[in-house]
C-alpha cells in the first residue's frame, strides 16, 4: 500500500482515459459496471417540474435514488435529466459494491485461513 501525501500535485499523474485502461488490464477481482447494471430489478422516474428522479431496485430489494436538476429552467431537456438521474443513482452503487467485494474477499480468506488450521 502507498501511504503518502503529495503535496503540490495540480493534477493526477495520469488521465482519466489512461487510468481507465490500467483499470480495464487488471486482474483481480473488481467492480464494472456491467455487474452492477445485471443487479438491477428495474428503475421508475419521477418527474417534479424540472426535477428529475429516478428509483432504482436492485435484485435483492434495495433501493437507491438519484436526481437531477438543471440550475436553469431554460436547460431543462426531460431526456437529459433521466440520464443524469440515472447515472446518479449508478454513482450511489459503486461504493456499496465495492464494500461489497472487500466482505466477500475478506470472508474467503477467512474461511481460507480457517481451513489451514
Amino acid at each position: 500500500m502507498h501511504d503518502a501525501i503529495i503535496e503540490g500535485a495540480d493534477v493526477p499523474p495520469v488521465t482519466l482515459k489512461e487510468a481507465q485502461e490500467l483499470v480495464e488490464q487488471a486482474r483481480g477481482p473488481k467492480i464494472t459496471i456491467d455487474s452492477i447494471t445485471a443487479k438491477i430489478a428495474h428503475h421508475k422516474y419521477i418527474f417534479f417540474g424540472k426535477l428529475t428522479i429516478c428509483v432504482m431496485e436492485m435484485q435483492n430489494g434495495f433501493f437507491v435514488v438519484g436526481k437531477a436538476a438543471p440550475a436553469s429552467n431554460a436547460n431543462y431537456n426531460e431526456a437529459v435529466g433521466m440520464r443524469y438521474a440515472y447515472e446518479d443513482a449508478l454513482r450511489q452503487l459503486w461504493p456499496l459494491e465495492g464494500y461489497l467485494l472487500c466482505e466477500n474477499l475478506y470472508m474467503k480468506k477467512a474461511a481460507a485461513d480457517l481451513m489451514k488450521r
